[in-house]
């Protein structure tokens, strides 16, 4: 979790009495837990997504509901204790730096840690005021934050995001490690920045690490040309929601079909409907239809005569998102 380069680092700044900031985007403390006996994953009861495990309150919780069961010690389809907890958060990461140099002062900034309110006010205040050694968070801590004394940056598991099913996770993993890179060195003491990655061939990460935007820029309008993405054309994104999946089956065929009758690969294409990345959430199902083109009069044409052509169902309900920031 903390590279031996990255541990040097932190020393050395341990004993020049300088700040460091460790960036991992995931909370809790580990991000899954499976049974290695039948291969059993605790997921949330509202949600199709699996619960991450909080060491602090030891809770198994849901990040998209709030969904808490307690530790499980036993896995409750074949009985075994071979019950593993995989994958890491920044509650993990603050204990392993804990064992690692135990002499250190520590503060984490996530949503578990920002409850009150001005919480994230005092978190900050206390780390530039009380000169603590290390603070660890989440994406709160990107931007927009100047703290004198921090000269290294240390970027854990920076390919986390590239995985992401959205057109813009390679930009905003660039965007990412840049931001948190800025909060080191901006005083007279020069900077330093560890990334730790597996894919260190990403132009997103290299790119990043030389802060060589001009670059970055045009090899990703090159490929969104080529793929046919924004800002070449828009997306428009058709979310079903309900509680009766084969209503949203049928509802969603039906509204395919409509929009096919209206738009062709000359105004667009029209991609035929998926169940979305997370298909339940809050006990909904989502499932939704992609359409690539220009929004203008005759797409939004298309698009309503498509809508007054599907039969109204009373479980399902259907939004239209252009361009969306979430494409979940």
């Amino acid at each position: 979790m903390v590279s031996d380069l990255l541990q040097f680092e932190i020393n050395k700044n341990l004993k020049d009495k300088k700040q460091t900031i460790l960036f991992l985007n995931r909370r809790g403390y580990s991000t899954f837990v499976m049974c290695r006996g039948c291969g059993y994953t605790a997921k949330c009861k509202n949600c199709n997504i699996s619960l991450t495990y909080h060491k602090y309150e030891n809770k198994l919780k849901c990040h998209y509901c709030g969904f808490e069961m307690n530790f499980m010690k036993e896995c409750p389809e074949c009985k075994s204790d071979k019950v593993k907890y995989f994958g890491t958060g920044t509650q993990k990461l603050e204990d392993e730096v804990k064992k690692i140099f135990p002499e250190v002062t520590t503060i984490r900034m996530d949503i578990d840690t920002v409850t009150k309110k001005n919480s994230h006010e005092e978190i900050l205040d206390r780390f530039k005021n009380e000169n603590i050694d290390i603070l660890v968070g989440t994406q709160m801590i990107v931007k927009g934050h100047h703290f004198p004394n921090v000269t290294l940056v240390g970027v854990i598991a920076a390919d986390s995001s590239l995985s992401l099913d959205d057109y813009r996770a390679v930009e905003r993993t660039f965007q990412t490690i840049v931001q948190v890179a800025g909060r080191a060195g901006r005083e007279e003491d020069k900077g330093r920045v560890i990334i730790q990655t597996y894919n260190p061939d990403s132009y997103a990460i290299s790119l990043a690490k030389n802060q060589d935007y001009d670059t970055f820029y045009r090899t990703e309008i090159g490929l969104r040309k080529v793929l046919k993405y924004p800002p070449f054309c828009d997306i428009i994104l058709i979310r079903f929601l309900g509680t009766d999946l084969v209503e949203i089956d049928n509802s969603s065929k039906i509204f395919y079909q409509n929009l096919k009758k209206y738009i062709n690969g000359k105004n667009g294409i029209v991609y035929e409907p998926v169940p979305s990345p997370i298909d339940k959430i809050k006990n909904k199902y989502r499932w939704r239809i992609i359409i690539k083109g220009k929004v203008n009069n005759s797409m939004i044409n298309a698009i309503n005569l498509a809508f007054n052509g599907t039969e109204i169902f009373k479980k399902t309900s259907i939004t239209v998102d252009i361009n969306p920031n979430n494409m979940n």
